[in-house]
C-alpha cells in the first residue's frame, strides 16, 4: 500500500485535480455558454487534459526516469483506452444510473443545494460528462503510471572493440 500511496501518487493528485478543475472548467463552459453537445464537449475536456496531463507527468512527475523507447505508442493506447472506457461505455451507466431513485434523490438535493441558474435536465447532464471527466482522469493515471512511464531497467553500455 506504501508503494501505490507514495510521493508520485500525491504529486499526480495534486496536479491532476488543478488538471481536472481547469479542463472541467472549459468543458462547463464549452457546453453551457456555447451549446455544443456532448461529445464535442468531452472530446475537448479529453484532448486538453490528455495535453495537460502528458506534459506534467512527463516533465514533473515521472521526470528523470528511463521509460520505454516506445512510450510514444503506449501513450496513444492509453488514452484510447481511457477514451473509450468513459466516453463509450461508463457514459451510458452513469446516464442510467443517475435517473435510479437513490441518486435522483442526491442529485435533486445537490441542485436543491447550488440552486444553480439551470434547468434540473441540464444540471444532470454536466454532472454525468464530470462524471466521466473523472473516471477518464483516474485511468488515465494508471495507464500512464503503470503503463506508459513505468520505469525500465536500463540495459548496460557494451562496448564494441
Amino acid at each position: 500500500m506504501k508503494k501505490i500511496l507514495d510521493k508520485t501518487f500525491w504529486l499526480y493528485v495534486g496536479l491532476g485535480i488543478l488538471n481536472y478543475g481547469f479542463c472541467s472548467v472549459i468543458m462547463l463552459f464549452f457546453k453551457n455558454v456555447v451549446r455544443l453537445g456532448d461529445t464535442p464537449c468531452l472530446i475537448i475536456s479529453f484532448t486538453l487534459q490528455t495535453s495537460i496531463s502528458f506534459i506534467l507527468n512527463r516533465f514533473v512527475t515521472f521526470r528523470g526516469l528511463h521509460i520505454s523507447r516506445y512510450w510514444p505508442l503506449l501513450f496513444v493506447c492509453s488514452i484510447a483506452v481511457c477514451y473509450v472506457t468513459a466516453k463509450v461505455l461508463l457514459k451510458k451507466v452513469f446516464e442510467l444510473l443517475i435517473v435510479l431513485p437513490f441518486f435522483d434523490g442526491i442529485v435533486q438535493w445537490l441542485f436543491g443545494l447550488l440552486k444553480p441558474q439551470m434547468a434540473y435536465g441540464l444540471f444532470r447532464e454536466n454532472l454525468v460528462l464530470l462524471a466521466c471527466t473523472f473516471t477518464y482522469c483516474v485511468i488515465n493515471y494508471v495507464g500512464q503510471r503503470y503503463f506508459v512511464f513505468r520505469p525500465v531497467k536500463e540495459k548496460p553500455e557494451t562496448r564494441q572493440a
